[in-house]
């Protein structure tokens, strides 16, 4: 169990010697936050800089702040119910309620700092507080690195199996400093986290899964080293062993603080840093029958090659449905349009504007949304008029986006015509019907749909009647 700091001269040493991977190691993993993070966010390289050069603002912060220090750490397997199933109740305040406060922040509060300042990082997006966003983005590359520490989530956390103390610095420090090199590592980009309390608890039980074979590093390269824990042979042995985990913790970590800063930024709204080239006074979505009208306007544009329209239905896949050529540059207001005809189907839609320089650069206008309201069901109404001579009217309703077909045939079931064979959006449609050079009688009118996700389909027949 680790003590509750105390800013006292032994405590301070104690900081230097146990925080977290150390000023390499977690400069190493917040550099790596910004590589992972999509271009879609349109965060300039500054957040690379600042990620990188307070990456140890946590660390330092503990000699003046006696609430920091729980928060790098969790002994996890001093809980009972963890050693026995494997995990612990992720609700902070039925947590304290079971065990007591005092001895929850006793043990540290790593996977909850995590979490509030997940949330906190969401408040400032939401705000665009973008200069105390990038500190709380830094504070999370920190806590999140320390949750891919072997040694940040035990109570054994400095202990060796031979009973001497020093691992915890032997293992973040002196390894991490002399292998600093291979510490190099490619990444996948950062993907949108659905339950991040989830989240963060398992990669904290992963990381514990490291620390047995770390410890077993440790001692068999002491062994190596003639019982010492010094020297290249001692280290040599212990990178041979714990190298390729260490490498795997820490480009998960990168990874995992990516994952957390991309969904605080979704779930603020996806804004939009700085200006964009473009003064963009509105932005507006409206339905309009079985379409979205979007208008957008300028006060200014400076080499505004003009606007990809996108849509999405959950926030995170975009499609581009159109390039709006913009005005280059002008100091007067201007106007732009889309018409938004291929809705798929009912439900929420998001839409936004990437806005492109005539040298290639863009950025993102902010998110609207969209609640897109069309037919409930398939239907095919009885022409009007009828009987009709020789023009009718046939309307029929798409509650998908589907594949359409529709047919006239007379009375011995013969095709007469073939109105429409097409892919359609969801919406209600009229179509006409010319019945010139026919002659007099009964003809039935067939709609067949298939939605074209194929799980829906529809047919249905109208009787019509021609009198000449």
């Amino acid at each position: 169990m680790k003590k509750i700091f105390i800013p006292t001269a032994s405590a301070i040493i104690f900081v230097l010697l146990f925080g977290g991977w150390g000023a390499t190691g977690h400069k190493i993993i917040s550099r790596n936050i910004y590589v992972c993070l999509p271009v879609s966010m349109g965060f300039p390289t500054t957040w690379n800089t600042f990620l990188t050069t307070h990456a140890s603002d946590p660390d330092n912060r503990k000699s003046s702040d006696p609430t920091e220090s729980p928060r790098h750490f969790i002994d996890i397997d001093y809980y009972p119910e963890f050693i026995a199933n494997g995990f612990i109740n992720q609700d902070y305040n039925a947590f304290v309620k079971l065990h007591t406060s005092a001895t929850v922040i006793t043990n540290g509060t790593l996977p909850w700092a995590i979490i509030t300042w997940e949330d906190s990082l969401r408040r400032l997006f939401v705000q665009k507080n973008w200069t105390a966003a990038q500190q709380v983005a830094a504070d999370l590359g920190h806590y999140v690195g320390d949750g891919h520490q072997p040694f940040h989530c035990t109570e054994m956390y400095d202990t060796d199996l031979f009973g001497k103390s020093g691992l915890h610095s032997r293992y973040e420090t002196t390894l991490v400093n002399a292998d600093s090199s291979y510490l190099y590592y490619t990444n996948d980009t950062a993907s949108y986290v659905s339950n991040m309390s989830n989240y963060v608890f398992n990669f904290i039980y992963s990381t514990y899964s490291f620390l047995r074979n770390a410890q077993y590093a440790d001692s068999i390269a002491q062994v190596a080293a003639g019982n010492s824990t010094k020297g290249t042979v001692y280290l040599a042995k212990f990178w041979e062993l714990a190298g390729t985990d260490m490498i795997s913790l820490m480009k998960t970590g990168s990874k995992a603080a990516a994952d957390i800063i991309y969904t605080a930024w979704i779930d603020a709204g996806s804004p939009a840093q700085g200006s964009l080239p473009v003064n963009l006074v509105s932005f507006t979505a409206k339905q309009s029958g079985n379409s979205v009208n979007l208008i957008w306007n300028t006060a200014t544009e400076q080499n505004n090659s003009g606007f990809d329209v996108e849509r999405s239905a959950d926030k995170l896949t975009w499609n581009k449905l159109s390039f709006i050529p913009g005005s280059g540059n002008s100091n007067s207001t201007k106007q732009y349009n889309f018409q938004d005809n291929s809705i798929p189907a009912n439900g929420n839609y998001y839409y936004r504007l990437k806005q492109q320089d005539i040298n290639g650069g863009y950025k993102f206008s902010d998110i609207i949304e969209l609640t897109f309201s069309g037919p409930d069901n398939f239907s095919l109404d009885q022409n009007y008029p009828n009987p009709f001579n020789p023009d009718t009217k046939i309307k029929y309703s798409l509650p998908f986006e589907s594949n359409v077909k529709i047919t006239v045939f007379n009375s011995l079931g013969q095709l007469v015509k073939t109105l429409a064979s097409n892919v359609e959006p969801a919406g209600s449609y009229e179509i006409r019907f010319n019945a010139s050079g026919l002659s007099s009688g009964v003809y039935i009118c067939t709609l067949q749909a298939n939605s074209t996700d194929g799980k829906q389909s529809f047919h249905s027949n109208k009787k019509m009647t021609l009198l000449k």
